[in-house]
């Protein structure tokens, strides 16, 4: 079969969808299927990016949005005219679009709300508003234009594939019938972890010492992460631990303020970007702890790695997170 993938973002860009399709590109290609993927870029430039095993064409970001749009679009057009189905990861509407025409069965990888995301980091919204209480709000005009768009172009898949039961019931609250959702968890190769070094020798190959106590997360840099609620909880305990140690592991667009923050805070907080998979299960084994005080998660694959890795894990009881972690038998669940 002839896969052609769309996606708002893919590797080496951190996130959960990039993640989830570096990881099933190679196995359907090992299963005989062809695939081919569309995403966008930060580059000034658009083209096709020759380092995977398969064609991976980036659209850049620098083109204002409804002309980014409008290119990507028609690049879908162009590209998937021969392909057998549309996967799309989360970013369904210019698939949806150039679909009016091509006719093809859409396969969509639903893990979020568009809408909801693109309010938030818009302004259009209080950032601090839940994925759960934007949804039962009443919101300006332009939130319901897109709230309506996302649940047209949601209608209109063929099947849509959920990370957790918590991510289906929200898709079908706007519209979708659950005949045409399927849950399917977000999975791990167990064999990356075989051969983990154990946490005095992690610590030692990262240069800490086997007495500091290390706080791990991992996560993009955006609100509802909760990265900040991290940040302010160790202050309080800083006390009783006073080498306490976080390490953040991931980028985005709060990156500046949470690293004020940690200034502020006079903690000992070590941004450490992006990081390459191996390099992050090895930080993990060398971590006492791994925390996500997300806001909203539909299926963490950090928490999935965390626990792989044998970290012990503390994590906000939301989303499908609760679907992973059962409190107090594999892991802390908080309010």
């Amino acid at each position: 079969m002839r896969l052609y993938v769309v996606s708002g973002s893919y590797h080496p860009e951190v996130g959960g969808p990039s993640t989830y399709l570096r990881r099933l590109l190679p196995e359907l290609i090992e299963r005989g299927h062809h695939v081919s993927v569309i995403t966008y870029t930060d580059a000034k430039n658009s083209g096709i990016d020759y380092g995977f095993p398969y064609p991976v064409y980036r659209v850049s970001r620098s083109w204002p949005l409804i002309l980014r749009l409008v290119l990507f679009t028609i690049n879908i057009l162009w590209r998937a005219r021969d392909y057998d189905v549309l996967f799309v990861s989360d970013y369904g509407l210019p698939a949806i679009l150039a679909n009016l025409i091509l006719r093809k069965p859409i396969v969509l990888k639903n893990v979020s709300d568009f809408a909801w995301e693109y309010s938030v980091r818009h302004n259009w919204i209080n950032k601090r508003q839940t994925i759960d209480e934007f949804q039962i709000s009443r919101h300006g005009w332009r939130v319901r234009v897109l709230q309506t768009i996302r649940a047209w172009y949601t209608k209109k898949a063929s099947l849509v594939i959920v990370p957790s039961k918590y991510i289906g019931k929200l898709v079908s609250s706007w519209g979708v019938s659950p005949d045409h959702i399927r849950v399917v968890y977000n999975a791990l190769d167990y064999s990356r972890f075989d051969n983990l070094p154990n946490k005095i020798d992690a610590r030692k190959t990262l240069g800490y010492s086997d007495k500091l106590p290390i706080v791990l997360t991992a996560a993009r840099l955006v609100s509802w992460k909760g990265v900040d609620s991290i940040i302010r909880t160790i202050a309080k305990i800083r006390d009783d631990f006073p080498r306490i140690h976080l390490m953040v592991v991931g980028d985005g667009p709060e990156r500046r303020q949470l690293e004020k923050l940690a200034v502020e805070s006079e903690l000992m907080v070590q941004f450490l970007g992006f990081r390459s998979q191996e390099n992050l299960y090895h930080i993990m084994r060398a971590a006492d702890v791994f925390v996500l005080f997300s806001t909203y998660e539909g299926m963490p694959h950090s928490v999935l790695e965390a626990m792989a890795c044998g970290t012990p894990v503390i994590a906000s009881s939301i989303g499908g997170t609760v679907e992973v972690i059962t409190d107090q038998v594999n892991g802390l669940l908080v309010p």
